[in-house]
């Protein structure tokens, strides 16, 4: 059993136990002993006991633990030097420089360091406006003027410094404190950088009181604190705004992947994302997830930066980042995989050609069944959508449209007939000529009425690999043709708007007509003539 101690330490409390506390007495007693002479004094001590204070609670919440022991003091003494030891390195580079001219510098310490990393920090004793550039300057080791030169580049070129100087202002915490300087310029918080702060802050203290450079020093902080003030105001502004514009990506992007996968698993027929289409159900969820999560994770990242902004929270636990990068990663790893499984099954194509006659009539009746839809029974009046199924697969994820409709002329003597163009691709041409080869369409003929259906099929085992249907109408020249309203979005190589506007009454007309010439279809109706035509047409026949 140990005796504790509660001690207070920079208003913070901590158990002690008793061994360890007198350690840290006597370790204490030593600092003040010697910095005692030193003008101001105090405001060393403080930052010391600090510095102490954030070094115990570092170590209780790591250690989890509820009481500071013996070991504890021991490391943290270590790490902040003990005052013989940088006494000891002061006489000795005394030495050292009274008799430089027959020594060579060894490169060695005597006491004992701990690295430590710098922070990026505004620098409030080197600073124009907002310490900005010095901070940035002492975080990648330049010098202050070549950072303000570079924003003053960016500012010349399109602007663009001053939004990311503002946004800088706004993310980076002031050193103000003894601690936080150190800690910006890399030094590690021990008595011999406490010592040599200090002191490098009291001679520019006195270099700054020099007559009116002083003033003048006073007024740039002056003005470089309202300007801070306001620059803090726009940068939490535009912080704000952009995690609205974040967050609301992430949402949206929530909400697409949750109705993909609905489409994918068959409960949404009308959403369609054409990439996935070449993947399986299975690949294409994960492949779904993935892209998901490479393209969320990053605003996810971004809106958790505004939020720190906004409202200062801490920041994200080193194993949860460290996750977050790895899975990160993992998904353009899926992503880029996938894509790269889909490519090379596009890489060759087939088309497979098949001629159908066609029985000769006076007019060609050309319309389209709407496949999708079936009559509920033969007295019904309405038409009624199914969910048919094939092999367990809604046949509404089986149907493609992609079917193209060209009419072309034969010699007035020859039969009509329709040659239909079975394309697809695959990983091989032997592939492609087989998924081809699976493409079942084909018109039918009733009376004087050829009726295309509105869509083919896939097989149930079948994915997307760009099977089409391109259909060419051979009929001889002077034949009859009507083409009905339904079948103009597959019509191709002719003017069907031009001719749908030749009627008079168009809200009636359900279908128009042509004649078959040896330069492809023509409009039977002739061209509508606007009032000066007529007026001039009429004109021309009472001379």
């Amino acid at each position: 059993m140990n005796k504790t101690i509660i001690i207070n330490i920079n208003s913070i409390v901590f158990h002690i136990e008793e061994d360890a506390y007198e350690t840290l007495r006597g370790y204490m007693i030593d600092i003040k002993r010697h910095f005692s002479q030193s003008a101001d004094s105090g405001e060393i001590l403080l930052d010391i006991e600090n510095r102490i204070a954030e070094m115990f609670s570092e170590r209780i919440q790591t250690g989890r633990k509820e009481v500071i022991n013996k070991d504890d003091v021991s490391e943290v003494i270590a790490q902040m030097g003990r005052v013989s030891d940088f006494e000891e390195a002061s006489e000795e580079e005394e030495k050292g420089q009274q008799s430089f001219h027959q020594q060579e510098p060894s490169g060695e310490e005597d006491h004992k360091s701990f690295p430590t990393g710098k922070k990026l920090m505004r620098d409030p004793e080197d600073t124009t406006i907002g310490g900005v550039c010095s901070g940035l300057g002492h975080y990648f080791g330049v010098q202050p003027k070549w950072m303000r030169a570079f924003f003053i580049l960016f500012v010349l070129i399109g602007g663009s410094g001053v939004l990311l100087y503002i946004v800088l202002w706004a993310v980076m915490p002031v050193a103000s404190t003894r601690t936080d300087r150190m800690a910006m310029r890399g030094e590690a918080p021990n008595l011999q950088n406490f010592k040599k702060s200090f002191e490098e802050e009291m001679e520019g203290i006195r270099e700054n009181l020099s007559g009116a450079n002083a003033h003048f020093s006073r007024g740039l902080r002056t003005v470089g604190t309202g300007f801070g003030e306001i620059f803090k105001f726009i940068g939490k502004a535009l912080a704000a705004c952009m995690l609205v514009v974040t967050g609301s990506v992430v949402f949206g992007l929530f909400f697409f992947c949750v109705a993909c996968t609905l489409a994918i698993m068959g409960y949404q027929e009308e959403i369609k994302f054409p990439p996935l289409e070449i993947l399986q159900p299975g690949q294409a969820f994960f492949a779904l997830l993935a892209g998901t999560l490479a393209v969320a994770l990053p605003f996810i990242a971004l809106f958790y930066i505004f939020l720190r902004i906004l409202f200062k929270i801490k920041p994200l636990n080193n194993y949860l980042s460290l996750g977050m990068w790895a899975t990160w990663i993992v998904s353009i790893i899926v992503v880029i995989f996938y894509c790269v499984i889909g490519a090379q099954d596009f890489r060759e194509d087939s088309i497979i050609k098949v001629d159908r006659t066609l029985k000769t009539q006076s007019v060609y009746s050309f319309s389209e069944k709407d496949v999708r839809v079936i009559e509920a029974s033969s007295s019904a009046d309405g038409k009624t959508k199914y969910d048919i199924q094939v092999d367990g697969e809604s046949l509404h994820n089986l149907l493609r449209s992609d079917i193209e409709i060209r009419f072309e002329s034969l010699d007035s003597l020859e039969k009509p007939f329709i040659q239909y163009h079975y394309k697809a691709k695959g990983k091989s041409y032997q592939l492609a000529a087989e998924r081809a080869s699976k493409i079942n369409y084909q018109a039918e003929q009733v009376d004087n009425k050829v009726i295309f259906n509105s869509h083919f099929a896939l097989g149930a085992d079948d994915v997307y690999r760009d099977q089409r249907v391109n259909v060419v109408v051979y009929l001889p020249v002077g034949a009859k043709v009507e083409i009905m309203e339904s079948l103009q979005n597959k019509i191709r190589e002719i003017a069907y708007d031009n001719c749908y506007d030749n009627y008079t009454d168009e809200s009636k007309t359900k279908q128009t007509e042509w004649i078959m010439t040896k330069s492809g279809l023509t409009c039977a109706i002739p061209e509508k003539l606007d009032e000066e035509e007529n007026e001039e047409k009429d004109a021309t026949q009472s001379e």
